[in-house]
């Protein structure tokens, strides 16, 4: 089985280095494709001088996570396809690891391993799908208590079959692409999400195998972009509430994340005085605010400034 690792990139030159070198170390005939998101810290003249192997799709402006990867499965000929985020590193034999159990898996679709953080300790990376009823525990700061969304942590440590899983780092068979047609571009947030729900939609499987290890620092691009990142995770949840669920429970999650905005800004405002990151956030909320009526007025796209 040929593989086709697509990495989609934004200024984490470091870390794509890094993720690269995981990857070349791995005894796997591999198929890399780098899709840069207009990045201005020098990633693609590293790429050039480094790996000249690794095919690149530079693009003249960030197009968004979903449409670059779908960038890189049109151009890409593995019989699997990988999609790999660039903070993220291969930990030993991981990626043969998760070519051998995808080929022994009949019915599987899509297979991600047990994502670490940077001291190797465990990253939640697969949960349940997403409800109103998420939506309206999270407003008033519950979710984390009640956990809804997650699994249990003892579950983590054998195969098993979640909802969905992290985009970090997800695997699966070309020919699903017949049955779901790539990631969604109108999502930036919960993209991941949305590709394993129409997966099952499909009549597909989909396993976390925890065999297989991979390293996420998580986030690294998003941390710079904090406004933009805020904004794309609150509205993405309106999309998927809009696309998967009917117009009474929509109506409910649009209202409900009205609510969220405003009080987190609300909340913020005093603290925002003396404290930088108050600041920033605050800040987030009333830009997620303006993006929110216009995605009420008909803007469906990714928000990217």
């Amino acid at each position: 089985m040929t593989v086709s690792i697509v990495i989609v990139s934004y200024n984490v030159k470091d870390f794509l280095e890094r993720c690269i070198a995981s990857i070349t170390r791995s005894s796997e005939k591999v198929e890399i494709i780098v899709v840069d998101n207009n990045s201005n810290d020098g990633s693609l003249e590293m790429l050039k001088s480094l790996y000249p192997d690794v095919r690149i799709i530079a693009n003249e402006k960030n197009v968004g996570f979903s449409a670059a990867n779908n960038q890189g499965i049109a151009i890409s000929t593995g019989d699997a396809i990988f999609l790999l985020n660039p903070d993220t590193e291969l930990v030993d034999d991981a990626l043969s690891k998760l070519l051998l159990f995808l080929s022994q898996q009949k019915d599987c679709c899509v297979v991600a391993p047990r994502l670490l953080n940077s001291d190797h300790s465990l990253q939640v990376s697969v949960w349940k799908y997403p409800s109103v009823t998420y939506l309206i525990l999270e407003l008033f700061y519950l979710h984390r208590i009640f956990g809804i969304l997650n699994y249990p942590t003892e579950k983590m440590s054998a195969t098993f079959e979640p909802d969905a899983m992290s985009g970090a780092a997800l695997l699966f068979n070309r020919n699903l692409l017949k049955k779901v047609d790539g990631l969604d571009p109108l999502f930036f947030w919960m993209e991941d999400i949305d590709f394993c729900y129409r997966a099952h939609k499909s009549g597909y499987k989909i396993f976390y195998y925890p065999d297989a290890e991979i390293i996420h620092y998580s986030g690294k691009s998003s941390l710079k972009n904090r406004h933009i990142a805020i904004a794309n995770q609150l509205i993405s949840k309106l999309k998927f509430e809009r696309k998967h669920a009917g117009p009474i429970t929509y109506s409910i999650a649009l209202l409900v994340i009205l609510l969220h905005i405003i009080s987190r800004y609300l909340i913020l405002i005093i603290p925002s005085f003396f404290n930088t990151t108050a600041k920033v956030k605050r800040y987030a909320y009333y830009f997620s605010l303006k993006k929110y009526f216009n995605f009420i007025g008909g803007d469906r796209n990714i928000i990217t400034n």
